[in-house]
């Protein structure tokens, strides 16, 4: 663990500024309910094209909740700035357990999906998922090894969801058209 604070202390001493600390935290927010990934599954559901895609994200954030909340309960690690009282927060302490990252994790569950999906898209959102993660670190909210977990979880997840999907449309499809 000491190395883990010797990280993050690295970045609060020679990364930190006060650009950082005006954006940090709204990309943190961002992260909260999953509300980049709201958007976009709200911009798929809308477009007949995209539905599938939404159907995905759907997957992903059911499992990735699942997996999140087990994972937390059961490791119930405390958050670096409840055992370093002396780092001051720019946000509103947690109140959830540290690992995983929550936000990191939905992130590149999403990324993932989107990837899969459509490249570009997936592009996209894996350079979000990547700012999401160095947020997380920057806020002295997580761990390395929780945002880092976060991620490998997310990709897991995010991989999971998407063949998840993809095998419960088939299945779908082949019982509507056995009723025809």
């Amino acid at each position: 663990m000491e190395w883990e604070f010797f990280f993050l202390n690295y970045i609060q001493t020679n990364l930190r500024n006060p650009f950082f600390d005006t954006v940090m935290p709204i990309i943190s927010l961002l992260g909260k309910y999953g509300a980049a990934i709201i958007v976009i599954f709200i911009i798929a559901l809308i477009s007949k094209k995209h539905k599938r895609l939404s159907m995905k994200l759907l997957f992903s954030v059911v499992l990735t909740s699942i997996s999140c909340l087990i994972l937390k309960s059961t490791i119930n690690r405390m958050r670096p700035y409840v055992l370093d009282t002396t780092v001051q927060l720019i946000v509103k302490p947690e109140v959830t357990t540290s690992f995983p990252s929550g936000h990191t994790f939905f992130a590149f569950s999403s990324a993932t999906v989107c990837f899969m999906y459509n490249k570009k898209l997936g592009i996209a959102m894996y350079i979000y998922a990547i700012i999401m993660a160095f947020s997380r670190l920057y806020l002295y909210v997580h761990f390395p090894t929780d945002v880092l977990f976060g991620i490998i979880f997310g990709i897991i997840t995010g991989i999971i969801a998407y063949k998840l999907e993809d095998f419960v449309f088939t299945k779908k499809e082949k019982l509507h058209k056995k009723s025809y």
